[in-house]
């Protein structure tokens, strides 16, 4: 087995190019601010365990980080280095500590308590290890048949190996985690049944409810994350090779992409088209390179109004329009605004609904909700908290983590 400072020479270039910045720009652009700089400095002291001691202590789970964030606007989009050319390699240095350093598994006695967690995505994951190391008894309800939310049924392979979530379900079990999986709250049992044996419960169920724009056809009009699921867990590659041809992918975000690059790889035309600009999309930097080097079309300042259909209601086109960008609006971005006289239509025979995602949890139990209007993760029923996309809206995995150690500290505060 190799020591730390073999292991160490690999990557003494990318950890060496870090210039240790006095006010490190680099954890301004990181949302749950990693402690990059002095887990850098730690690599370049050779300590590679005080360098994983670092990087855990605020993230708990960098092997998804590394290979999910956006770094390019995080981390390394405010590194003082990228200014004048490259950017420090962050995610590869992250990937390697995660790599060669195990997290600490170790927990306090157990206090008595006894907490549920509705949906192992993310947010849930990171609520379960907090409140494991303190000492809790955590069970995990997941609909699927694996731990990952979000990352198990919509990121493909190709962008994101499983592996990584195995280990950390056998990590969470080591702990004392206990999965029940093919378990859906509001249908294979209630949310009351779950508190009769909890004294709390966190729902981390994520942002499941598409928005297909009050469309629909018979056969060519889909949702992305049910495309998604469709090729990740149905395996239906055969069948969207075997009926499409030409794809047009709606949308922008890291959905719109994940759908139009899954696509390319079995349907020869495939297009993305987005209402704003190259530079509006909020999809992942990489992932849009990747998908023009893959020969993914962009069709930018573009938007669907309604689709075409031939008499069988199957789709065959989709009727557009220009669009030209005005002031800011509340995102920060550009708004955007139809261009007069400027409709269109683009031929194709499977439209791809990529266009946001909802949070819905009437399926829990009617009427169950949080305060919108609130600053903590209470719900509207007594001993039952919300953390993750179905609390802050679909956000990115890095604010998922942050807002799972937020909740499970709520938690843990009630019971004191």
């Amino acid at each position: 087995m190799k020591d730390n400072n073999e292991l160490l020479a690999q990557i003494e270039e990318k950890f060496n190019y870090c210039l240790s910045c006095p006010n490190p720009r680099c954890e301004e652009g990181c949302p749950v601010h990693n402690r990059i700089r002095d887990f850098i400095r730690s690599l370049k002291q050779n300590d590679l365990n005080n360098a994983g001691l670092v990087l855990y202590s605020v993230n708990p789970f960098p092997e998804f980080t590394c290979r999910l964030c956006d770094g390019k606007r995080q981390c390394q989009g405010k590194c003082v280095r990228g200014m004048g050319g490259e950017p420090v390699d962050i995610p590869a240095l992250e990937r390697f500590i995660s790599d060669h350093y195990s997290r600490d598994i170790a927990v306090k006695p157990e206090n008595g308590h006894r907490v549920a967690i509705i949906g192992a995505g993310i947010a849930g994951l990171t609520a379960a290890r907090t409140l494991l190391l303190e000492g809790y008894a955590v069970d995990v309800y997941e609909k699927e048949s694996t731990l990952g939310g979000a990352i198990y049924t919509g990121i493909p392979d190709y962008r994101f190996d499983k592996k990584y979530l195995h280990k950390v379900q056998k990590e969470l079990e080591e702990m004392g985690a206990k999965f029940f999986f093919n378990v859906e709250i509001g249908k294979t049992m209630t949310l009351d049944n779950v508190l009769a044996f909890h004294e709390r419960a966190l729902v981390a169920v994520g942002a499941s409810q598409e928005r297909l724009q009050n469309l629909s056809a018979e056969e060519g009009y889909v949702g992305g994350l049910t495309l998604l699921y469709d090729l990740n867990i149905l395996k239906k590659k055969a069948l969207y090779k075997k009926k499409f041809q030409n794809v047009l992918v709606w949308g922008g975000g890291n959905v719109a992409l994940d759908c139009a690059r899954s696509l390319k790889r079995i349907i020869p035309n495939v297009s993305i088209i987005y209402r704003r600009g190259e530079e509006q999309m909020p999809a992942n930097r990489d992932e849009i390179d990747q998908a023009k080097e893959e020969g993914v079309e962009f069709r930018f300042l573009e938007n669907i109004i309604s689709l075409e259909k031939d008499l069988n209601g199957k789709v065959v086109g989709a009727r557009c329009i220009k669009m030209r960008l005005g002031p800011l609006d509340e995102s920060g971005r550009p708004s955007f605004k139809e261009v007069d006289n400027s409709e269109f239509s683009i031929d194709c025979d499977l439209i791809v609904s990529a266009t946001g995602q909802a949070v819905d949890t009437e399926i829990l139990k009617p009427g169950l909700s949080r305060y919108w209007k609130s600053t903590n993760h209470e719900a509207n029923q007594d001993r039952v908290y919300f953390a993750g996309d179905c609390y802050l809206g679909p956000k990115t995995v890095v604010s998922c983590i942050q807002d799972g150690k937020d909740a499970a500290q709520e938690i843990m505060a009630s019971f004191r």
